[in-house]
């Protein structure tokens, strides 16, 4: 696994470009380069044993928060896929997170969409299903997020979105007590979990279980 996610990286663009689909059976010791926020690798990286940066969550009510760690590495249930969030600067120098959906095919791996997320500073979480479905959940910072549930498709197009406010709305209860529950960010009360054949996705929120259909994109509580 260590060593596909270094060949993972290494398509993405975060230390070489390489164009085209990627062998995993392959090794390889390349210079780093400075990352920002002040981190760095050392001066030598061999893929098959690299580590992705981490830092601590933010914690709900702070007045700062961490950064989001530099690379985030999701991978689909069977492995088939793989989600890549890579924190960076755009050309205006705004802190922005992209993401990119890679698949295994055999002993290679094929990049199938790569785009900038609008969050800020990315999703708080995402996950992928073995379809190649990619949901994102909640904004990295604590706020009432546009975008606190977006279900792509495989072709990396968006095919439903929720908003804070929606959250509320199918829960039946108010801005303050959603909340109030949250076990993590601005409304998220513990990990979400897909069911056994992968379609359906249920998050815990407000005391309860939404529930998020990955085929149609129907949310319910």
């Amino acid at each position: 696994m260590a060593m596909l996610i270094g060949w993972l990286l290494v398509a993405q663009g975060v230390i070489a470009t390489v164009n085209g689909s990627i062998p995993l059976s392959e090794t390889a010791s390349i210079p780093s380069p400075q990352l920002s926020l002040g981190l760095a690798w050392s001066s030598s990286v061999p893929l098959p044993g690299i580590v992705l940066l981490s830092q601590s969550p933010p914690v709900l009510g702070q007045d700062s928060i961490p950064h989001p760690p530099l690379l985030r590495h999701e991978p689909s249930p069977a492995g088939n896929y793989h989600l890549i969030l890579t924190l960076g600067r755009d050309a205006a120098g705004t802190q922005r997170t992209t993401a990119s959906l890679f698949e295994t095919l055999g002993d290679r791996c094929q990049q199938v969409w790569s785009q900038p997320l609008p969050h800020s500073y990315g999703p708080r979480l995402a996950l992928v299903n073995d379809a190649g479905t990619v949901v994102l959940l909640d904004d990295w910072i604590n706020v009432a997020s546009p975008r606190a549930i977006v279900v792509m498709g495989l072709n990396g197009e968006v095919e439903a979105q929720y908003s804070f406010d929606d959250i509320v709305e199918v829960t039946g209860q108010s801005r303050a007590e959603v909340v109030d529950q949250a076990d993590q960010g601005f409304w998220l009360g513990g990990e979400p979990e897909l069911d056994r054949a992968g379609d359906r996705m249920t998050i815990p929120a407000a005391g309860g279980q939404l529930s998020l259909d990955l085929a149609t994109g129907e949310m319910g509580f």
